[in-house]
């Protein structure tokens, strides 16, 4: 069963994540990847990035009225892990259109996903928080192995 129905579903999650008006209770793991995939589709990964960055720290600040000063629920390693998934993903699903592709990566990628790449204590660190660290289970160029494996049907 596909999440989204359609694309103007997808805009619409995108454009209320752009205006900051999605609520806490809606932008949960799925909304994220949406807006990755859409971001890397429309501006390729470095653009991309830079766009989801900023876009979520307006979100926390605006949105959430999070005042970044006290708290930083931001996280660099994340961001650039889900973006670089995001857009590896892209790549190996040229056949599909982005409908069926943001159905695909939501339901193929839950939020343990980075856990097959990083170690629960550098992932959580400040330090992979604040700026972003490399994998330390699995070597950054396996990301697409690991992107088959996760499509792969289970038997």
């Amino acid at each position: 069963m596909s999440r989204y129905k359609s694309e103007d579903e997808i805009l619409a999650v995108v454009r209320s994540f752009e205006n900051a008006t999605i609520g806490r209770d809606e932008w949960k793991h799925a909304e994220h990847l949406l807006v990755a995939l859409h971001y890397v589709e429309a501006f390729g990964l470095e653009a991309a990035t830079n766009k989801m960055r900023s876009g979520i720290r307006n979100l926390l600040t605006n949105g959430f009225n999070v005042d970044l000063e006290k708290e930083m629920p931001y996280h660099e390693t994340i961001t650039v892990f889900w973006m670089r998934t995001a857009y590896a993903f892209l790549l190996m699903t040229p056949s599909l259109s982005s409908l069926e592709r943001t159905n695909a990566l939501v339901a193929g990628f839950d939020k343990e996903f980075p856990l097959r790449f990083y170690s629960r204590d550098l992932l959580f660190s400040e330090e992979a928080r604040a700026a972003y660290v490399g994998p330390d289970l699995i070597q950054a160029g396996s990301l697409e192995e690991e992107i088959h494996r996760s499509m792969a049907p289970t038997v």
